[in-house]
Protein backbone atom coordinates (compact mmCIF):
# COMPACT_ATOMS: atom_id res chain seq x y z
CA UNK A 1 0.00 0.00 0.00
CA UNK A 2 1.36 3.42 -0.96
CA UNK A 3 0.55 7.00 0.12
CA UNK A 4 -2.07 7.49 -2.58
CA UNK A 5 -3.83 4.29 -1.52
CA UNK A 6 -3.93 5.57 2.05
CA UNK A 7 -5.30 8.96 0.94
CA UNK A 8 -8.07 7.27 -1.03
CA UNK A 9 -8.98 5.04 1.90
CA UNK A 10 -9.40 7.89 4.38
CA UNK A 11 -10.61 10.78 2.20
CA UNK A 12 -14.32 10.14 2.85
CA UNK A 13 -13.91 9.29 6.52
CA UNK A 14 -16.15 11.33 8.83
CA UNK A 15 -14.51 11.62 12.26
CA UNK A 16 -16.54 10.20 15.11
CA UNK A 17 -15.88 8.41 18.40
CA UNK A 18 -13.10 5.84 18.30
CA UNK A 19 -14.52 2.39 18.98
CA UNK A 20 -18.17 3.36 18.56
CA UNK A 21 -18.91 0.10 16.72
CA UNK A 22 -18.41 -1.78 20.00
CA UNK A 23 -20.58 0.61 22.02
CA UNK A 24 -24.32 1.02 22.62
CA UNK A 25 -25.69 4.15 20.97
CA UNK A 26 -28.83 6.07 21.85
CA UNK A 27 -30.39 9.49 21.38
CA UNK A 28 -32.61 11.58 23.66
CA UNK A 29 -34.48 14.87 23.59
CA UNK A 30 -34.47 17.39 26.43
CA UNK A 31 -38.02 18.67 25.90
CA UNK A 32 -38.91 22.24 26.76
CA UNK A 33 -42.56 23.19 27.24
CA UNK A 34 -44.14 26.57 27.84
CA UNK A 35 -46.94 26.87 30.37
CA UNK A 36 -48.41 30.28 31.29
CA UNK A 37 -45.34 32.08 29.90
CA UNK A 38 -42.95 29.98 32.00
CA UNK A 39 -40.52 27.43 30.55
CA UNK A 40 -40.46 23.90 31.99
CA UNK A 41 -38.47 20.76 31.22
CA UNK A 42 -40.42 17.54 30.78
CA UNK A 43 -39.10 14.38 32.44
CA UNK A 44 -40.33 10.80 32.17
CA UNK A 45 -40.59 8.21 34.92
CA UNK A 46 -39.85 4.84 33.36
CA UNK A 47 -42.50 2.14 33.65
CA UNK A 48 -42.01 -0.10 36.68
CA UNK A 49 -42.29 -3.30 34.59
CA UNK A 50 -39.32 -2.49 32.36
CA UNK A 51 -36.30 -4.81 32.61
CA UNK A 52 -33.84 -1.91 32.45
CA UNK A 53 -33.90 0.85 35.08
CA UNK A 54 -37.59 0.59 36.05
CA UNK A 55 -38.88 3.67 37.85
CA UNK A 56 -35.87 5.80 36.96
CA UNK A 57 -36.26 9.37 35.73
CA UNK A 58 -35.10 10.05 32.19
CA UNK A 59 -35.60 12.10 29.05
CA UNK A 60 -37.56 10.68 26.10
CA UNK A 61 -35.24 8.63 23.92
CA UNK A 62 -33.67 5.27 23.29
CA UNK A 63 -31.57 3.05 21.08
CA UNK A 64 -30.35 4.18 17.66
CA UNK A 65 -31.21 1.52 15.08
CA UNK A 66 -28.60 0.61 12.47
CA UNK A 67 -30.26 2.53 9.65
CA UNK A 68 -31.03 5.67 11.69
CA UNK A 69 -29.37 8.97 12.31
CA UNK A 70 -29.28 9.99 15.99
CA UNK A 71 -31.83 12.76 15.33
CA UNK A 72 -34.24 10.39 13.61
CA UNK A 73 -33.93 7.93 16.50
CA UNK A 74 -34.66 10.66 19.06
CA UNK A 75 -37.79 11.76 17.18
CA UNK A 76 -38.99 8.16 16.73
CA UNK A 77 -38.54 7.42 20.43
CA UNK A 78 -40.37 10.63 21.38
CA UNK A 79 -43.32 9.48 19.29
CA UNK A 80 -43.23 5.89 20.58
CA UNK A 81 -43.07 6.94 24.23
CA UNK A 82 -45.23 10.07 24.32
CA UNK A 83 -47.09 10.17 21.00
CA UNK A 84 -45.49 13.54 20.19
CA UNK A 85 -45.13 14.36 16.50
CA UNK A 86 -44.87 18.14 16.68
CA UNK A 87 -41.55 19.00 18.27
CA UNK A 88 -39.10 21.62 17.13
CA UNK A 89 -35.48 20.49 17.44
CA UNK A 90 -33.43 23.54 18.39
CA UNK A 91 -29.94 22.09 18.53
CA UNK A 92 -27.88 18.98 19.10
CA UNK A 93 -26.06 19.19 22.43
CA UNK A 94 -22.74 17.66 23.56
CA UNK A 95 -22.40 13.94 22.87
CA UNK A 96 -22.05 11.79 25.99
CA UNK A 97 -19.43 9.01 26.02
CA UNK A 98 -19.63 6.91 29.18
CA UNK A 99 -17.10 4.66 30.87
CA UNK A 100 -19.45 1.66 30.47
CA UNK A 101 -19.57 1.77 26.68
CA UNK A 102 -22.62 3.96 26.07
CA UNK A 103 -22.83 6.88 23.62
CA UNK A 104 -25.77 9.27 23.89
CA UNK A 105 -26.69 12.01 21.43
CA UNK A 106 -28.81 14.63 23.24
CA UNK A 107 -31.03 17.14 21.42
CA UNK A 108 -32.83 20.19 22.75
CA UNK A 109 -36.43 20.47 21.58
CA UNK A 110 -39.66 22.37 22.14
CA UNK A 111 -42.97 20.51 22.46
CA UNK A 112 -45.52 22.65 20.67
CA UNK A 113 -48.62 21.30 22.44
CA UNK A 114 -48.56 19.23 25.64
CA UNK A 115 -52.20 18.29 24.98
CA UNK A 116 -50.78 16.04 22.26
CA UNK A 117 -49.02 13.85 24.83
CA UNK A 118 -50.31 10.28 24.80
CA UNK A 119 -48.20 8.17 27.19
CA UNK A 120 -47.22 4.66 26.16
CA UNK A 121 -47.76 2.98 29.53
CA UNK A 122 -45.61 -0.03 28.62
CA UNK A 123 -42.58 2.29 28.61
CA UNK A 124 -43.56 5.35 30.65
CA UNK A 125 -45.25 5.45 34.06
CA UNK A 126 -45.88 9.19 33.96
CA UNK A 127 -44.31 12.53 33.10
CA UNK A 128 -43.68 15.60 35.24
CA UNK A 129 -42.45 19.13 34.64
CA UNK A 130 -39.75 21.11 36.41
CA UNK A 131 -39.48 24.90 35.99
CA UNK A 132 -36.30 25.84 34.15
CA UNK A 133 -35.70 28.72 36.58
CA UNK A 134 -35.82 26.29 39.51
CA UNK A 135 -33.09 24.16 37.95
CA UNK A 136 -30.97 27.19 37.11
CA UNK A 137 -31.12 28.32 40.74
CA UNK A 138 -30.57 24.97 42.50
CA UNK A 139 -27.18 23.31 42.31
CA UNK A 140 -27.22 19.51 42.37
CA UNK A 141 -25.68 17.36 45.06
CA UNK A 142 -22.36 16.07 43.70
CA UNK A 143 -20.71 12.83 44.83
CA UNK A 144 -17.35 11.70 43.45
CA UNK A 145 -16.32 8.06 43.33
CA UNK A 146 -13.30 6.11 42.09
CA UNK A 147 -13.66 3.47 39.41
CA UNK A 148 -11.66 0.30 39.98
CA UNK A 149 -10.64 -2.03 37.17
CA UNK A 150 -10.18 -5.73 37.81
CA UNK A 151 -7.69 -7.25 35.39
CA UNK A 152 -7.89 -10.98 34.68
CA UNK A 153 -5.23 -13.40 35.84
CA UNK A 154 -4.11 -13.85 32.23
CA UNK A 155 -3.40 -10.13 31.78
CA UNK A 156 -0.01 -10.04 29.92
CA UNK A 157 2.02 -8.00 32.39
CA UNK A 158 5.18 -9.30 30.74
CA UNK A 159 4.37 -7.16 27.68
CA UNK A 160 4.38 -3.81 29.53
CA UNK A 161 7.00 -1.73 31.30
CA UNK A 162 7.35 -2.42 35.04
CA UNK A 163 5.17 -5.53 34.75
CA UNK A 164 2.79 -5.87 37.76
CA UNK A 165 4.18 -2.63 39.22
CA UNK A 166 2.93 -0.52 36.30
CA UNK A 167 1.26 2.66 37.59
CA UNK A 168 -2.18 2.51 36.00
CA UNK A 169 -4.20 5.72 36.07
CA UNK A 170 -7.22 5.88 38.34
CA UNK A 171 -10.56 7.04 37.02
CA UNK A 172 -13.01 9.29 38.84
CA UNK A 173 -16.77 9.21 38.35
CA UNK A 174 -19.14 12.02 39.27
CA UNK A 175 -22.75 11.41 40.32
CA UNK A 176 -25.18 14.35 40.32
CA UNK A 177 -28.55 14.51 42.11
CA UNK A 178 -31.22 17.16 41.45
CA UNK A 179 -34.05 17.14 44.00
CA UNK A 180 -37.47 18.48 42.95
CA UNK A 181 -40.50 17.85 45.14
CA UNK A 182 -40.64 14.04 45.52
CA UNK A 183 -38.42 13.38 42.51
CA UNK A 184 -34.67 12.66 42.41
CA UNK A 185 -33.09 13.29 39.00
CA UNK A 186 -29.70 11.61 38.87
CA UNK A 187 -27.28 9.57 36.78
CA UNK A 188 -26.87 10.14 33.05
CA UNK A 189 -30.03 12.25 33.00
CA UNK A 190 -28.60 14.64 35.61
CA UNK A 191 -25.29 14.85 33.72
CA UNK A 192 -27.01 15.81 30.46
CA UNK A 193 -29.26 18.24 32.33
CA UNK A 194 -26.24 19.90 34.00
CA UNK A 195 -24.45 20.17 30.65
CA UNK A 196 -27.47 21.93 29.15
CA UNK A 197 -27.98 24.26 32.11
CA UNK A 198 -24.33 25.33 32.02
CA UNK A 199 -24.86 26.59 28.46
CA UNK A 200 -27.49 29.01 29.75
Amino acid sequence: MNINDIKNKVKNNKPYINGWERMKRSAIIIPLVKVDNEVFILFEVRAKKLNSQPGDICFPGGKIDNDETPKRAALREMFEELGIKNIEIIKELDTVVRYDGIIIHPYLGIIEDIEEININESEVDHVFYVPLNYLLNHEPLEVNSKLKFERPEEFPYDLIVNKENYQFREANYRSLFYKYENYNIWGITAEMLKNFLEKL
